[in-house]
Order: structure tokens, then C-alpha cells, then sequence
């Protein structure tokens, strides 16, 4: 039952994304996709939406194809367009007005059991969020009882993924404080020693290391082994279509070559580059925070990144943290088609 708070909370955002928004997720926006139209030199032109202003590091993948051209030896000539949320996103590849894009895997689900055809083809499988410390003396997750710990703010992401590593270890929230100074901010806070404890993504982790020790205490990863955190989206309407499918599995061999590219050590630097001019960060931070996020296996090194037992289980998280009626409930083959990505590695 450990999934159900960091469901539970992801849920409830993407939920109130789509319902402040006041669209029907199954209508048609002002600014239609392009539905695989030909752009320049009869490049078919496709829009992928990342989240994050600037974009957020599981991005370096899309922009690691782009910048290395994988996505023109496909012939596609693909945009990467920032939205602010995975949730943006989302409302956005059902609406019509971009073609796939960047969610979270409860996002997904979510999508789905409101009536949505969209549908992950690629996934990466492993959350980012570590719970880091310049105190040294907090090296466990028992140890963190009693601490003030900081956050993006309540109800946010981090905040319900600090309340899922807490329970892995019997902690409830009620054993902590929290603060909640924002996303950037909380990373000024720490260099300023304002507060010693916060959860992270690990290039926020390499910035406070730019000016203080720091370890990380624990891993979401490691605390619910069955999350998942991403994918990459379309929608089977696009998918019906054997020539815009055909289009997809060409993106899926393009972020599969970028992938293979990432793991190369011989283009650590050059990966860096990407993200640092992608999130606007220090090269050497992003330098820094590249082995940590390949360590966690954060672009899945072989596979679709659509495993099963995963993906049932935020499915099945969803139900049990009220988020979705288990009457709504899609199954596993309406959330996910590996099949893409099988066309693609042949």
C-alpha cells in the first residue's frame, strides 16, 4: 500500500490540472495538430510537448535526438515545445493541438479513465526524486523523524513523493515539518543554509553540492520499487492510422538511438551541454548530475520502459487512492502499446 500517497497526490494534481482548464479532454483545440503533415523537404513535422519552463532533465532525451539529428535521419521533423506541467501536456496531445508529448504515468492513467485515448509507447520507468541532506550526520530514513524538510509546496509533487519515501520506513508526514519555498528556491535555501534537508531532483542536488557537501539520505526509486515515474504519449486515434504509426515507431528508434548515445561514456560532455543549454543550468552541473540519473537507470537501457507490473500497479494505486473508479479503471493493453517500440528495434 506504500504507492497509494504518491498516486494519491499525483492524481489529484493532474486532476485538478484538467478541471481548472474547462475543456473536454475528448474536444478539438483552436490549433489543431498537424496530424503527420509534411514539413520541410517532405519531413513529416510532429510536435512533442516537455514539461517544465525551462524543460526538466528527463527531457535531455528529446533533445538529445533533435540536436544529434536522429529525428532527421528519420525523416521527421519534430518540435519540442515547453509546457509549464506533464499536465499541460497531456490536456494538450488529447485536445488535438500537439501530437504526443512527455507525461506522468498517473497522468496517463488518468487521461484514460476520464474518457482519453492516449496511450504511452514509451516509457521511463524510474522517479528522480531523492530526499538530499548537508547535515551528514541524517544518513537513513529513521533518522529523518523530528526534521524540517523542504518541498515545492503542499499537495505538489515532491511533497507526495516525501510523504511515500517517509512511509516506506513507518514515518508518517505528521513525523516531520515541512517547508515549502518553491522550486528553484528551495535550492537557494540550502546553499543559504536555510534548511538542511529537501527533496530533489539530482541536477538540484549537484547545485547545492557546487557550494556544500551533500549525500543523498534516500530514493523514491528505492522506496516504492514498482513506481512509474513517465512516458511519451500519443493517442490511438493516430495510432489507427498505419501511416501516422509508422511515424511513431520512427520516433521511438529516434529517442532509442539518443538513448544509446546518453550511455556512452564518450558523450558525457556533449549530453551535458544538451541539458545544461535545455534546463539553463551550469554545464558542470548538469555534467555532475548525468551520472546520477544514469546510475537510477532514469532512460530505460533496454525495452519500451512499459513494464507491466508497474503500470498495473499505478493503475491499481489510482482505484485505491480514490483518484479513479475501479468502473473506469483501463486496463494495461489501453494505457500502453510496446508494440511500437518491438517495429522500431527489428
Amino acid at each position: 500500500m506504500r504507492q497509494h500517497n504518491l498516486y494519491a497526490g499525483l492524481g489529484v494534481v493532474a486532476a485538478l490540472a484538467l478541471t481548472l482548464t474547462g475543456c473536454s479532454i475528448s474536444g478539438n483545440s483552436a490549433n489543431p495538430a498537424s496530424n503527420g503533415d509534411e514539413g520541410a523537404a517532405g519531413a513529416v513535422s510532429l510536435t512533442l510537448g516537455v514539461p517544465g519552463e525551462p524543460p526538466v532533465f528527463i527531457n535531455t532525451v528529446l533533445y538529445t535526438a533533435e540536436t544529434e539529428g536522429y529525428f532527421d535521419d528519420e525523416g521527421l521533423d519534430v518540435t519540442l515545445r515547453a509546457f509549464p506541467t506533464g499536465a499541460d501536456v497531456g490536456r494538450a496531445v488529447q485536445s488535438g493541438e500537439i501530437e504526443g508529448g512527455l507525461v506522468s504515468t498517473p497522468g496517463v492513467v488518468a487521461l484514460r479513465a476520464n474518457g482519453g485515448d492516449t496511450v504511452a509507447i514509451y516509457g521511463f520507468e524510474h522517479p528522480s526524486y531523492v530526499i538530499g541532506t548537508t547535515d551528514l550526520s541524517v544518513a537513513s530514513c529513521e533518522q529523518l523523524k523530528g526534521k524540517t524538510i523542504a518541498v515545492d509546496a503542499a499537495g505538489a509533487p515532491k511533497a507526495v513523493a516525501l510523504d511515500a519515501m517517509l512511509e516506506s520506513c513507518g514515518l508518517a508526514p505528521s513525523d516531520v515539518s515541512t517547508i515549502a519555498p518553491g522550486g528553484p528556491q528551495t535550492v537557494d535555501a540550502m546553499v543559504a543554509n536555510q534548511v538542511q534537508l529537501a527533496v530533489l531532483h539530482p541536477d538540484e542536488l549537484a547545485l547545492v553540492r557546487e557550494s556544500h557537501d551533500a549525500e543523498v539520505v534516500m530514493t523514491l526509486a528505492a522506496a516504492q520499487p514498482l513506481s512509474h515515474y513517465t512516458a511519451i504519449i500519443t493517442t490511438d486515434g493516430q495510432l489507427a492510422d498505419s501511416a501516422e504509426r509508422e511515424n511513431w515507431v520512427k520516433v521511438v528508434r529516434a529517442v532509442q538511438k539518443a538513448i544509446t548515445f546518453i550511455y556512452d561514456p564518450a558523450n558525457a560532455d556533449t549530453v551535458a551541454q544538451i541539458a545544461a543549454d535545455m534546463t539553463t543550468r551550469p554545464v558542470e552541473v548538469t555534467r555532475s548530475a548525468l551520472d546520477d540519473f544514469l546510475d537510477i537507470e532514469f532512460w530505460p537501457i533496454e525495452g519500451p520502459g512499459l513494464s507491466p507490473d508497474r503500470i498495473e500497479a499505478t493503475i491499481e494505486g489510482e482505484i485505491a487512492a480514490g483518484n479513479i473508479d475501479a468502473a473506469n479503471a483501463p486496463t494495461l493493453e489501453e494505457v500502453t502499446d510496446p508494440t511500437l517500440f518491438e517495429d522500431a528495434t527489428k
